[in-house]
């Protein structure tokens, strides 16, 4: 597929954000298209990718980097009860050398993933998805710095697809009608000039 087309059966948004460290970010209204619905379920495939522009040192190492980016795509079970969907969340809470092992705590690129069509699909109760983010930063003494703020906003960009079980094209429509005014569809305009010469 071209890069600025779905493939059938999906729907890709992607967007950037400016992200101030230790600040929760949400996105509360990504509509669930029917086509991710079956039987009342949830059923389907989804996948995240985040990509954080991290802060770097110059006194740290080609790997080294001062910030980090966690995130989730929640979807409700209930009033205030929101689990995860895409992403662990665990970065935060597993002891730091079991997060940089199984996690990679500190590497900029997140990518969670999930085909939720095993069994009967995950019970769920509302008509939107949640997606949290929140940047960390580490060793601000680096930079002179005395309170995480100081860095200033971190740019991540998100990439969120979700696909039908079944392939239904109708997802990209439907998402795209769901989110109004609020996407831009990608389109390419280029001029072509033929020539009937010969």
């Amino acid at each position: 597929h071209l890069p600025w087309t779905c493939a059938p059966g999906s729907v890709t948004l992607a967007w950037r954000a400016q992200l101030e460290p230790g600040t929760a970010y949400y996105w509360n209204d990504i509509p669930i298209p029917p086509e991710l619905v079956r039987a009342g379920k949830l059923f389907g495939r989804a996948s995240l990718t985040a990509v954080l522009r991290p802060l770097v040192s110059p006194f740290g190492g080609a790997n080294y980097f001062a910030s980090r980016l966690e995130t989730s795509l929640m979807y409700p079970t209930g009033p205030e009860k929101w689990p995860s969907l895409l992403g662990s969340m665990k970065e935060s809470t597993l002891p730091e050398n079991d997060a940089r092992d199984e996690l990679r705590k500190w590497q900029p690129i997140r990518r969670h993933c999930r085909d939720f069509t095993k069994g009967s699909g995950l019970g769920f109760s509302g008509a939107h998805l949640r997606l949290y983010a929140r940047v960390y930063m580490r060793d601000l003494y680096q930079f002179g710095w005395t309170h995480h703020s100081q860095a200033g906003p971190q740019e991540v960009a998100f990439v969120l697809t979700l696909s039908s079980a079944d392939g239904e094209k109708s997802i990209y429509d439907s998402t795209a009608r769901a989110l109004g005014n609020f996407v831009e569809s990608a389109v390419l305009n280029q001029d072509i000039e033929v020539s009937n010469e010969i």
